[in-house]
């Protein structure tokens, strides 16, 4: 006598643990929307300062 056993139950069984504890351990709490820093304008200031000296060198080129 032999015993077949089929292994599509038993393997979808294990799937479908698996996802849920890898589901629970990615389950945090995010928010919808990034949190907005202080707005600095010493960083703006640079950057203008740097199109403002590639501006001239290209007036001084052309």
């Amino acid at each position: 006598m032999t015993t077949r056993t089929t292994l599509g139950p038993a393997q979808k069984l294990h799937l479908d643990r698996a996802a849920r504890n890898a589901g629970e351990a990615f389950a945090f709490d995010e928010p919808d929307t990034a949190p907005v820093g202080s707005r600095s304008y010493g960083s703006s200031l640079v950057w203008l300062g740097m199109a403002a000296v590639a501006v001239l060198g290209l007036s001084l080129v052309f």
